[in-house]
């Protein structure tokens, strides 16, 4: 079956850092690229024509919803996706994305995975949103803020599906001051959002998301209780309500309430993220190190490396890359005098990360107390120079179990040119000229000479 042309549509307004790397994105799927411009007075016109797009102009007027609206009124194509600036559809989803634009029999949209990369850029969580829809006459989106396209869908007596798309967005990666005005800009929306839809849900909690980012974290609770009481979530929507009102007291060290909230999403939602991680970090401030690695252990079900769809069942969770996991778990079997386990989980760590410092640094203990001096000494030249004391002390200790002497010597006095005042080393080192018969650069040694 022939598939379907596409219109991307993107409401703008100053994009000009971000708009090249999204627009470069789609331009290998988009037939149809229609550019909505609020008020742009850098170079976001310019650039948007030059990928292509129709451009048309809309007076801001304080409601996404409309100026999306506007957006979708240009398309042409048998399917819509609408973007923001700050995302990109991911290289490997185009193929997928191309796949699902075959004319549908009633109206459709498609759920998109969204990974929202953080203010550190290397951590993210997903959520999912409808991006994808049939071009009808009844879908059109709602919402001043937050705005959505899905309420219409029942309208219009469509289906919901989902889909293997996915776009990164870098929203959050701003600096803080970027973050705070635009948070303070979206708090003015929200309130007006609130005043015309007093009582719903989705508005109450979208308003403590942003107190929550905002740091205004009773503000939060009340607004994501209020959502709560409403009762209108549905689904394991209920669990994403729930994890953040448990993340909201954990913030305010309301244990006792957080894990409450936390084992209520798990109720509604095994198979998660979040809810799991949130009651790690519960049992952390408790000092519960059983409970941290239960938990951590569940979480490793659910991480993953790379990209790819999420092993759980919200909607909106958390990602956090299997690596960080095994060493965290790594670290708490130690703690516990679990060797074996710290063993597994660490080896598998470095397995993802073969570089990684302070897993190497952790792993040589763990051989060294069992004597397993060959595969010390191959974890160790893995380690970048300098080393600290301790590891350079076990790296040494198993040359001289394995009686290879002249590498020990070798080894110990590099370690002595970097320390001269280290008195024990001097004496090791003495010692091991005397064990290969070399009685003359021993007495130097312990003279404070060179040896030769």
């Amino acid at each position: 079956m022939a598939r379907g042309t596409l219109s991307v549509c993107m409401i703008v307004r100053n994009e000009s850092r971000m708009l090249p790397d999204c627009l470069s994105s789609i331009q290998d799927v988009a037939d149809q690229l229609v550019i909505v411009d609020t008020g742009s007075t850098d170079d976001t016109v310019s650039i948007a024509s030059s990928f292509g797009a129709q451009i048309h102009h809309f007076k801001w007027i304080d409601d996404f919803a409309a100026a999306r609206n506007e957006s979708i009124r240009h398309a042409t194509g048998d399917w819509i996706l609408w973007l923001d600036a700050d995302e990109q559809l991911m290289p490997a989803s185009v193929e997928p994305l191309k796949r699902l634009l075959v004319p549908p029999k009633r109206p459709t949209i498609y759920q998109v995975m969204i990974r929202n990369l953080q203010a550190d850029k290397q951590s993210s969580s997903l959520s999912m949103s409808h991006r994808l829809f049939s071009r009808h006459p009844r879908l059109r989106f709602s919402g001043r803020i937050h705005e959505q396209i899905h309420p219409s869908l029942k309208v219009a007596g469509g289906v919901e599906k989902p889909s293997d798309v996915i776009l990164e967005h870098e929203g959050y990666a701003l600096d803080e001051d970027q973050m705070r005005t635009k948070l303070e800009r979206n708090q003015v929306l929200l309130d007006a959002m609130i005043e015309e839809q007093p009582d719903s849900a989705y508005a109450h909690y979208t308003l403590g998301q942003n107190y929550a980012l905002l740091g205004r974290q009773e503000q939060a609770l009340k607004a994501y209780l209020r959502a709560l009481e409403i009762n209108a979530f549905t689904g394991t929507s209920v669990s994403t309500l729930l994890n953040a009102l448990a993340e909201t007291c954990w913030q305010l060290d309301r244990l006792d309430e957080a894990e409450t909230y936390a084992r209520k999403s798990l109720g509604v939602t095994r198979r998660q993220t979040s809810g799991n991680f949130i009651m790690y970090r519960i049992m952390r401030s408790r000092g519960d190190v059983e409970g941290q690695v239960e938990y951590l252990e569940r979480v490793l079900a659910f991480s993953q490396q790379g990209e790819g769809i999420p092993r759980g069942d919200l909607r909106k969770d958390i990602i956090i890359p299997r690596q960080h996991v095994l060493f965290s778990l790594g670290q708490l079997y130690l703690s516990i005098g679990n060797d074996a386990a710290a063993e597994k989980a660490l080896k598998e760590c470095l397995e993802l990360k073969p570089d990684h410092r302070e897993t190497l640094e952790m792993l040589i203990p763990v051989l060294a107390k069992q004597n397993r001096w060959e595969e010390l000494l191959t974890v160790l030249d893995d380690l970048s120079r300098p080393l600290p004391d301790n590891i350079r002390e076990m790296g040494g200790m198993a040359l001289i179990k394995l009686k290879r002497f002249e590498e020990a010597i070798t080894y110990h006095r590099a370690w002595l040119e970097d320390t001269p005042d280290h008195e024990g080393l001097r004496k090791r080192l003495a010692g091991l000229y005397a064990k290969v018969g070399d009685r003359q650069a021993a007495q130097r040694i312990l003279e404070g000479k060179p040896p030769d």
